[in-house]
């Protein structure tokens, strides 16, 4: 994972923070059912270049009395008027003291590659929330979150594989079948963009509050 410039940088803590190091997660879910993962925020088709479409990630939930000990992470990605399929990765980071660096959360810290929907639209959001184990008592969980974006023209890589295929004229294993289906998911990728979570965004949908927009999350 290429992570944008400055993504080593230590974060700037109010005075009296104790950082916990290791936090164990407890949950990790996407943000609202499959379907409305699927298709958040979907406009009206739109694809004129260089205007100020929204393409961001941000914290959108931070250990709330409604969402306690939670990592919500949120990103909004504008469309470009194609067919491609737009699909995002979550990573919860958290910062170690110890080893002054970033790291990402042990067992499920990233999630699955998800389908947002159509880039055939104006600008899509979805989002993750992970769950922590409360942090030991005077200490604090340092977190941020990290969104990976992928464009994939699925339909056209699955025809250039089917066509080689043809081309070579043997008999294909189930194994030999899977190899190619693996391939062309792999071929499929036109586009990838890494985003930090940052603080400020506007048109943040599914915040605990509403609105909710930040770099970081503190968890105690």
């Amino acid at each position: 994972m290429r992570l944008p410039p400055g993504a080593d940088a230590p974060p700037q803590l109010p005075a009296g923070v104790v950082v916990a190091e290791n936090p164990k997660l407890a949950v990790a879910a996407g943000q609202g059912a499959a379907g409305d993962l699927a298709v958040a925020s979907a406009h009206s088709n739109r694809s004129a270049a260089g205007d100020d479409r929204p393409f961001w990630a941000t914290v959108n939930i931070c250990d709330t009395k409604n969402s306690p000990n939670a990592l919500g992470i949120r990103t909004s990605v504008p469309g470009n008027g194609t067919r491609q399929r737009i699909f995002s990765r979550y990573t919860a980071q958290w910062w170690s003291e110890a080893d002054q660096q970033w790291l990402t959360v042990a067992g499920s810290g990233v999630t699955p590659w998800a389908l947002m929907g159509s880039a055939d639209m104006t600008s899509r959001q979805a989002g993750w929330t992970f769950t922590f184990v409360q942090p030991p008592e005077g200490t604090t969980y340092v977190m941020r979150g990290v969104v990976e974006l992928e464009w994939r023209d699925t339909a056209s890589a699955a025809k250039r594989i089917r066509r080689a295929a043809r081309k070579r004229q043997r008999a294909r294993s189930n194994a030999h079948r899977r190899r190619h289906a693996r391939r062309a998911q792999q071929n499929a990728v036109v586009q990838r963009r890494t985003l930090l979570t940052e603080t400020g965004m506007k048109g943040v949908q599914g915040g605990d509050p509403a609105g909710l927009s930040k770099a970081m999350c503190l968890i105690w």
